[in-house]
């Protein structure tokens, strides 16, 4: 049933994206209230080969560098510890078509671990963004995403995201604010935000 909601949710932010109602919708939930993070060190990764899910990858991790505490393995650095990077990883997803069809119990959980192990990161952020959604006489397309959090050193799932952003928009401006706000939620509820400044 709660997969059912998600995926309905997800299908609705789709339609709402695509008539130019939102820019972008982004939501991370905790799997336990009372989480703290044990460690600083994190990697995020894409999910699938699709272009457009290891740009997004990127980008969060580029935004998460810079707005929190987190030590963000690079892109190159994760390369070089897989043997092959972007690699196709079983999602917590049914099917992905025109929205994605949620189950955050599904997933590859021992291949996950055997990326952790790999990158010897304490967090995993896996997102996959398997789908994009063009509007109709545009150029601007919405992704919708899913990602999970792992924490070493048994692969424990803390954190549940969905993300919708758009893209193609004039300098991308609203990718960059979908992007900045997966980020800022990511580091806020894990509380590896930066102090705000007094």
């Amino acid at each position: 049933m709660k997969s059912h909601l998600y995926g309905f949710a997800s299908g609705v932010l789709a339609i709402l994206l695509c008539s130019g109602c939102a820019h972008y919708s982004v939501d991370l939930n905790l799997t336990e209230g009372n989480f703290r993070s044990k460690g600083k060190t994190i990697a995020v990764i894409s999910g699938t080969k699709e272009q457009q899910n290891v740009e997004l990858a990127k980008l969060i991790g580029d935004s998460l560098r810079k707005n929190s505490r987190y030590q963000v393995v690079s892109p190159a650095q994760v390369s070089q510890s897989l043997d092959l990077y972007p690699q196709t990883i079983k999602g917590p997803y049914k099917s992905a078509y025109f929205f994605i069809d949620t189950d955050w119990a599904l997933g590859d959980r021992k291949k996950i671990s055997d990326i952790q192990s790999r990158l010897g990161v304490d967090y995993l952020f896996v997102i996959w963004a398997p789908i994009a959604v063009q509007q109709r006489g545009s150029d601007i397309s919405s992704v919708p995403s899913v990602a999970q959090l792992f924490e070493r050193p048994n692969t424990k799932e803390v954190a549940e995201m969905t993300l919708i952003v758009t893209v193609g928009d004039d300098g991308n401006l609203y990718l960059k604010e979908g992007i900045d706000e997966a980020a800022r939620q990511l580091a806020e509820k894990t509380n590896m935000a930066i102090a705000a400044k007094k």
